[in-house]
C-alpha cells in the first residue's frame, strides 16, 4: 500500500515522457526538438504558437530526406498547400514563355531550372483587396527551403498560380 501511490506516481511521469517523445503531442519538450534540428535557422525562427513550432519540426525533419519532386511535393502538403513541380525545358518550350524563362539566352539555360508552382486561394490573385500581400509565411518558409535543398547546380523558379 506505501508505495502503490508512488508507483502511480510514476506511471504518470511515464505517461508524460511518452506524450512528450511524440511531436505531434509535446509541449514541454519542443525546445529540446528545435536545438536537435538546428532551429532557430535562416528558414525557421522558432517562435509562434507551439503548433507552428511543431509544424516547422515536422518540416525541418522531412526535409532532411528529400530528393525528389515528390518529397517537394510532400513538403507542400505540410503546409497544406498544392504544388506541381515542372523541369524548366519542358516549360521553356510552351509558347509564349512564361514571364520568368522570357529571359533566358538558350532552352539549355532552362535544362538547369525547377519551376515550383504554387496553388494559391483566389484571394491571393488579382485583383487584390487592400491591404494585400504576395505569399504568406508558410510560403516564405517553403521558398527558403526549397532554395536549400535544390541541387547546387540549378535555379529554382517559383510561380504562383
Amino acid at each position: 500500500m506505501g508505495l502503490s501511490s508512488e508507483l502511480f506516481v510514476g506511471e504518470g511521469y511515464l505517461k508524460t515522457v511518452s506524450d512528450e517523445y511524440d511531436i505531434r503531442t509535446t509541449t514541454l519538450l519542443i525546445e529540446e526538438w528545435e536545438g536537435a534540428l538546428g532551429i532557430p535557422d535562416d528558414c525557421f525562427k522558432a517562435s509562434g504558437t507551439i503548433e507552428e513550432r511543431r509544424r516547422d519540426v515536422l518540416v525541418k525533419l522531412a526535409s532532411l530526406g528529400v530528393q525528389t519532386n515528390e518529397g517537394f511535393i510532400d513538403l507542400g502538403t505540410i503546409f497544406g498547400t498544392a504544388i506541381t513541380i515542372h523541369a524548366g525545358i519542358d516549360v521553356a518550350s510552351v509558347f509564349p514563355l512564361p514571364f520568368p524563362l522570357v529571359f533566358f539566352d538558350t532552352v539549355k539555360e532552362a535544362r538547369f531550372t525547377i519551376v515550383v508552382d504554387f496553388v494559391t486561394e483566389a484571394a491571393n490573385k488579382f485583383p487584390l483587396i487592400f491591404p494585400f500581400t504576395f505569399g504568406s509565411e508558410e510560403m516564405a518558409v517553403l521558398e527558403c527551403l526549397f532554395n536549400r535543398l535544390k541541387p547546387a547546380n540549378c535555379d529554382i523558379i517559383l510561380r504562383q498560380v
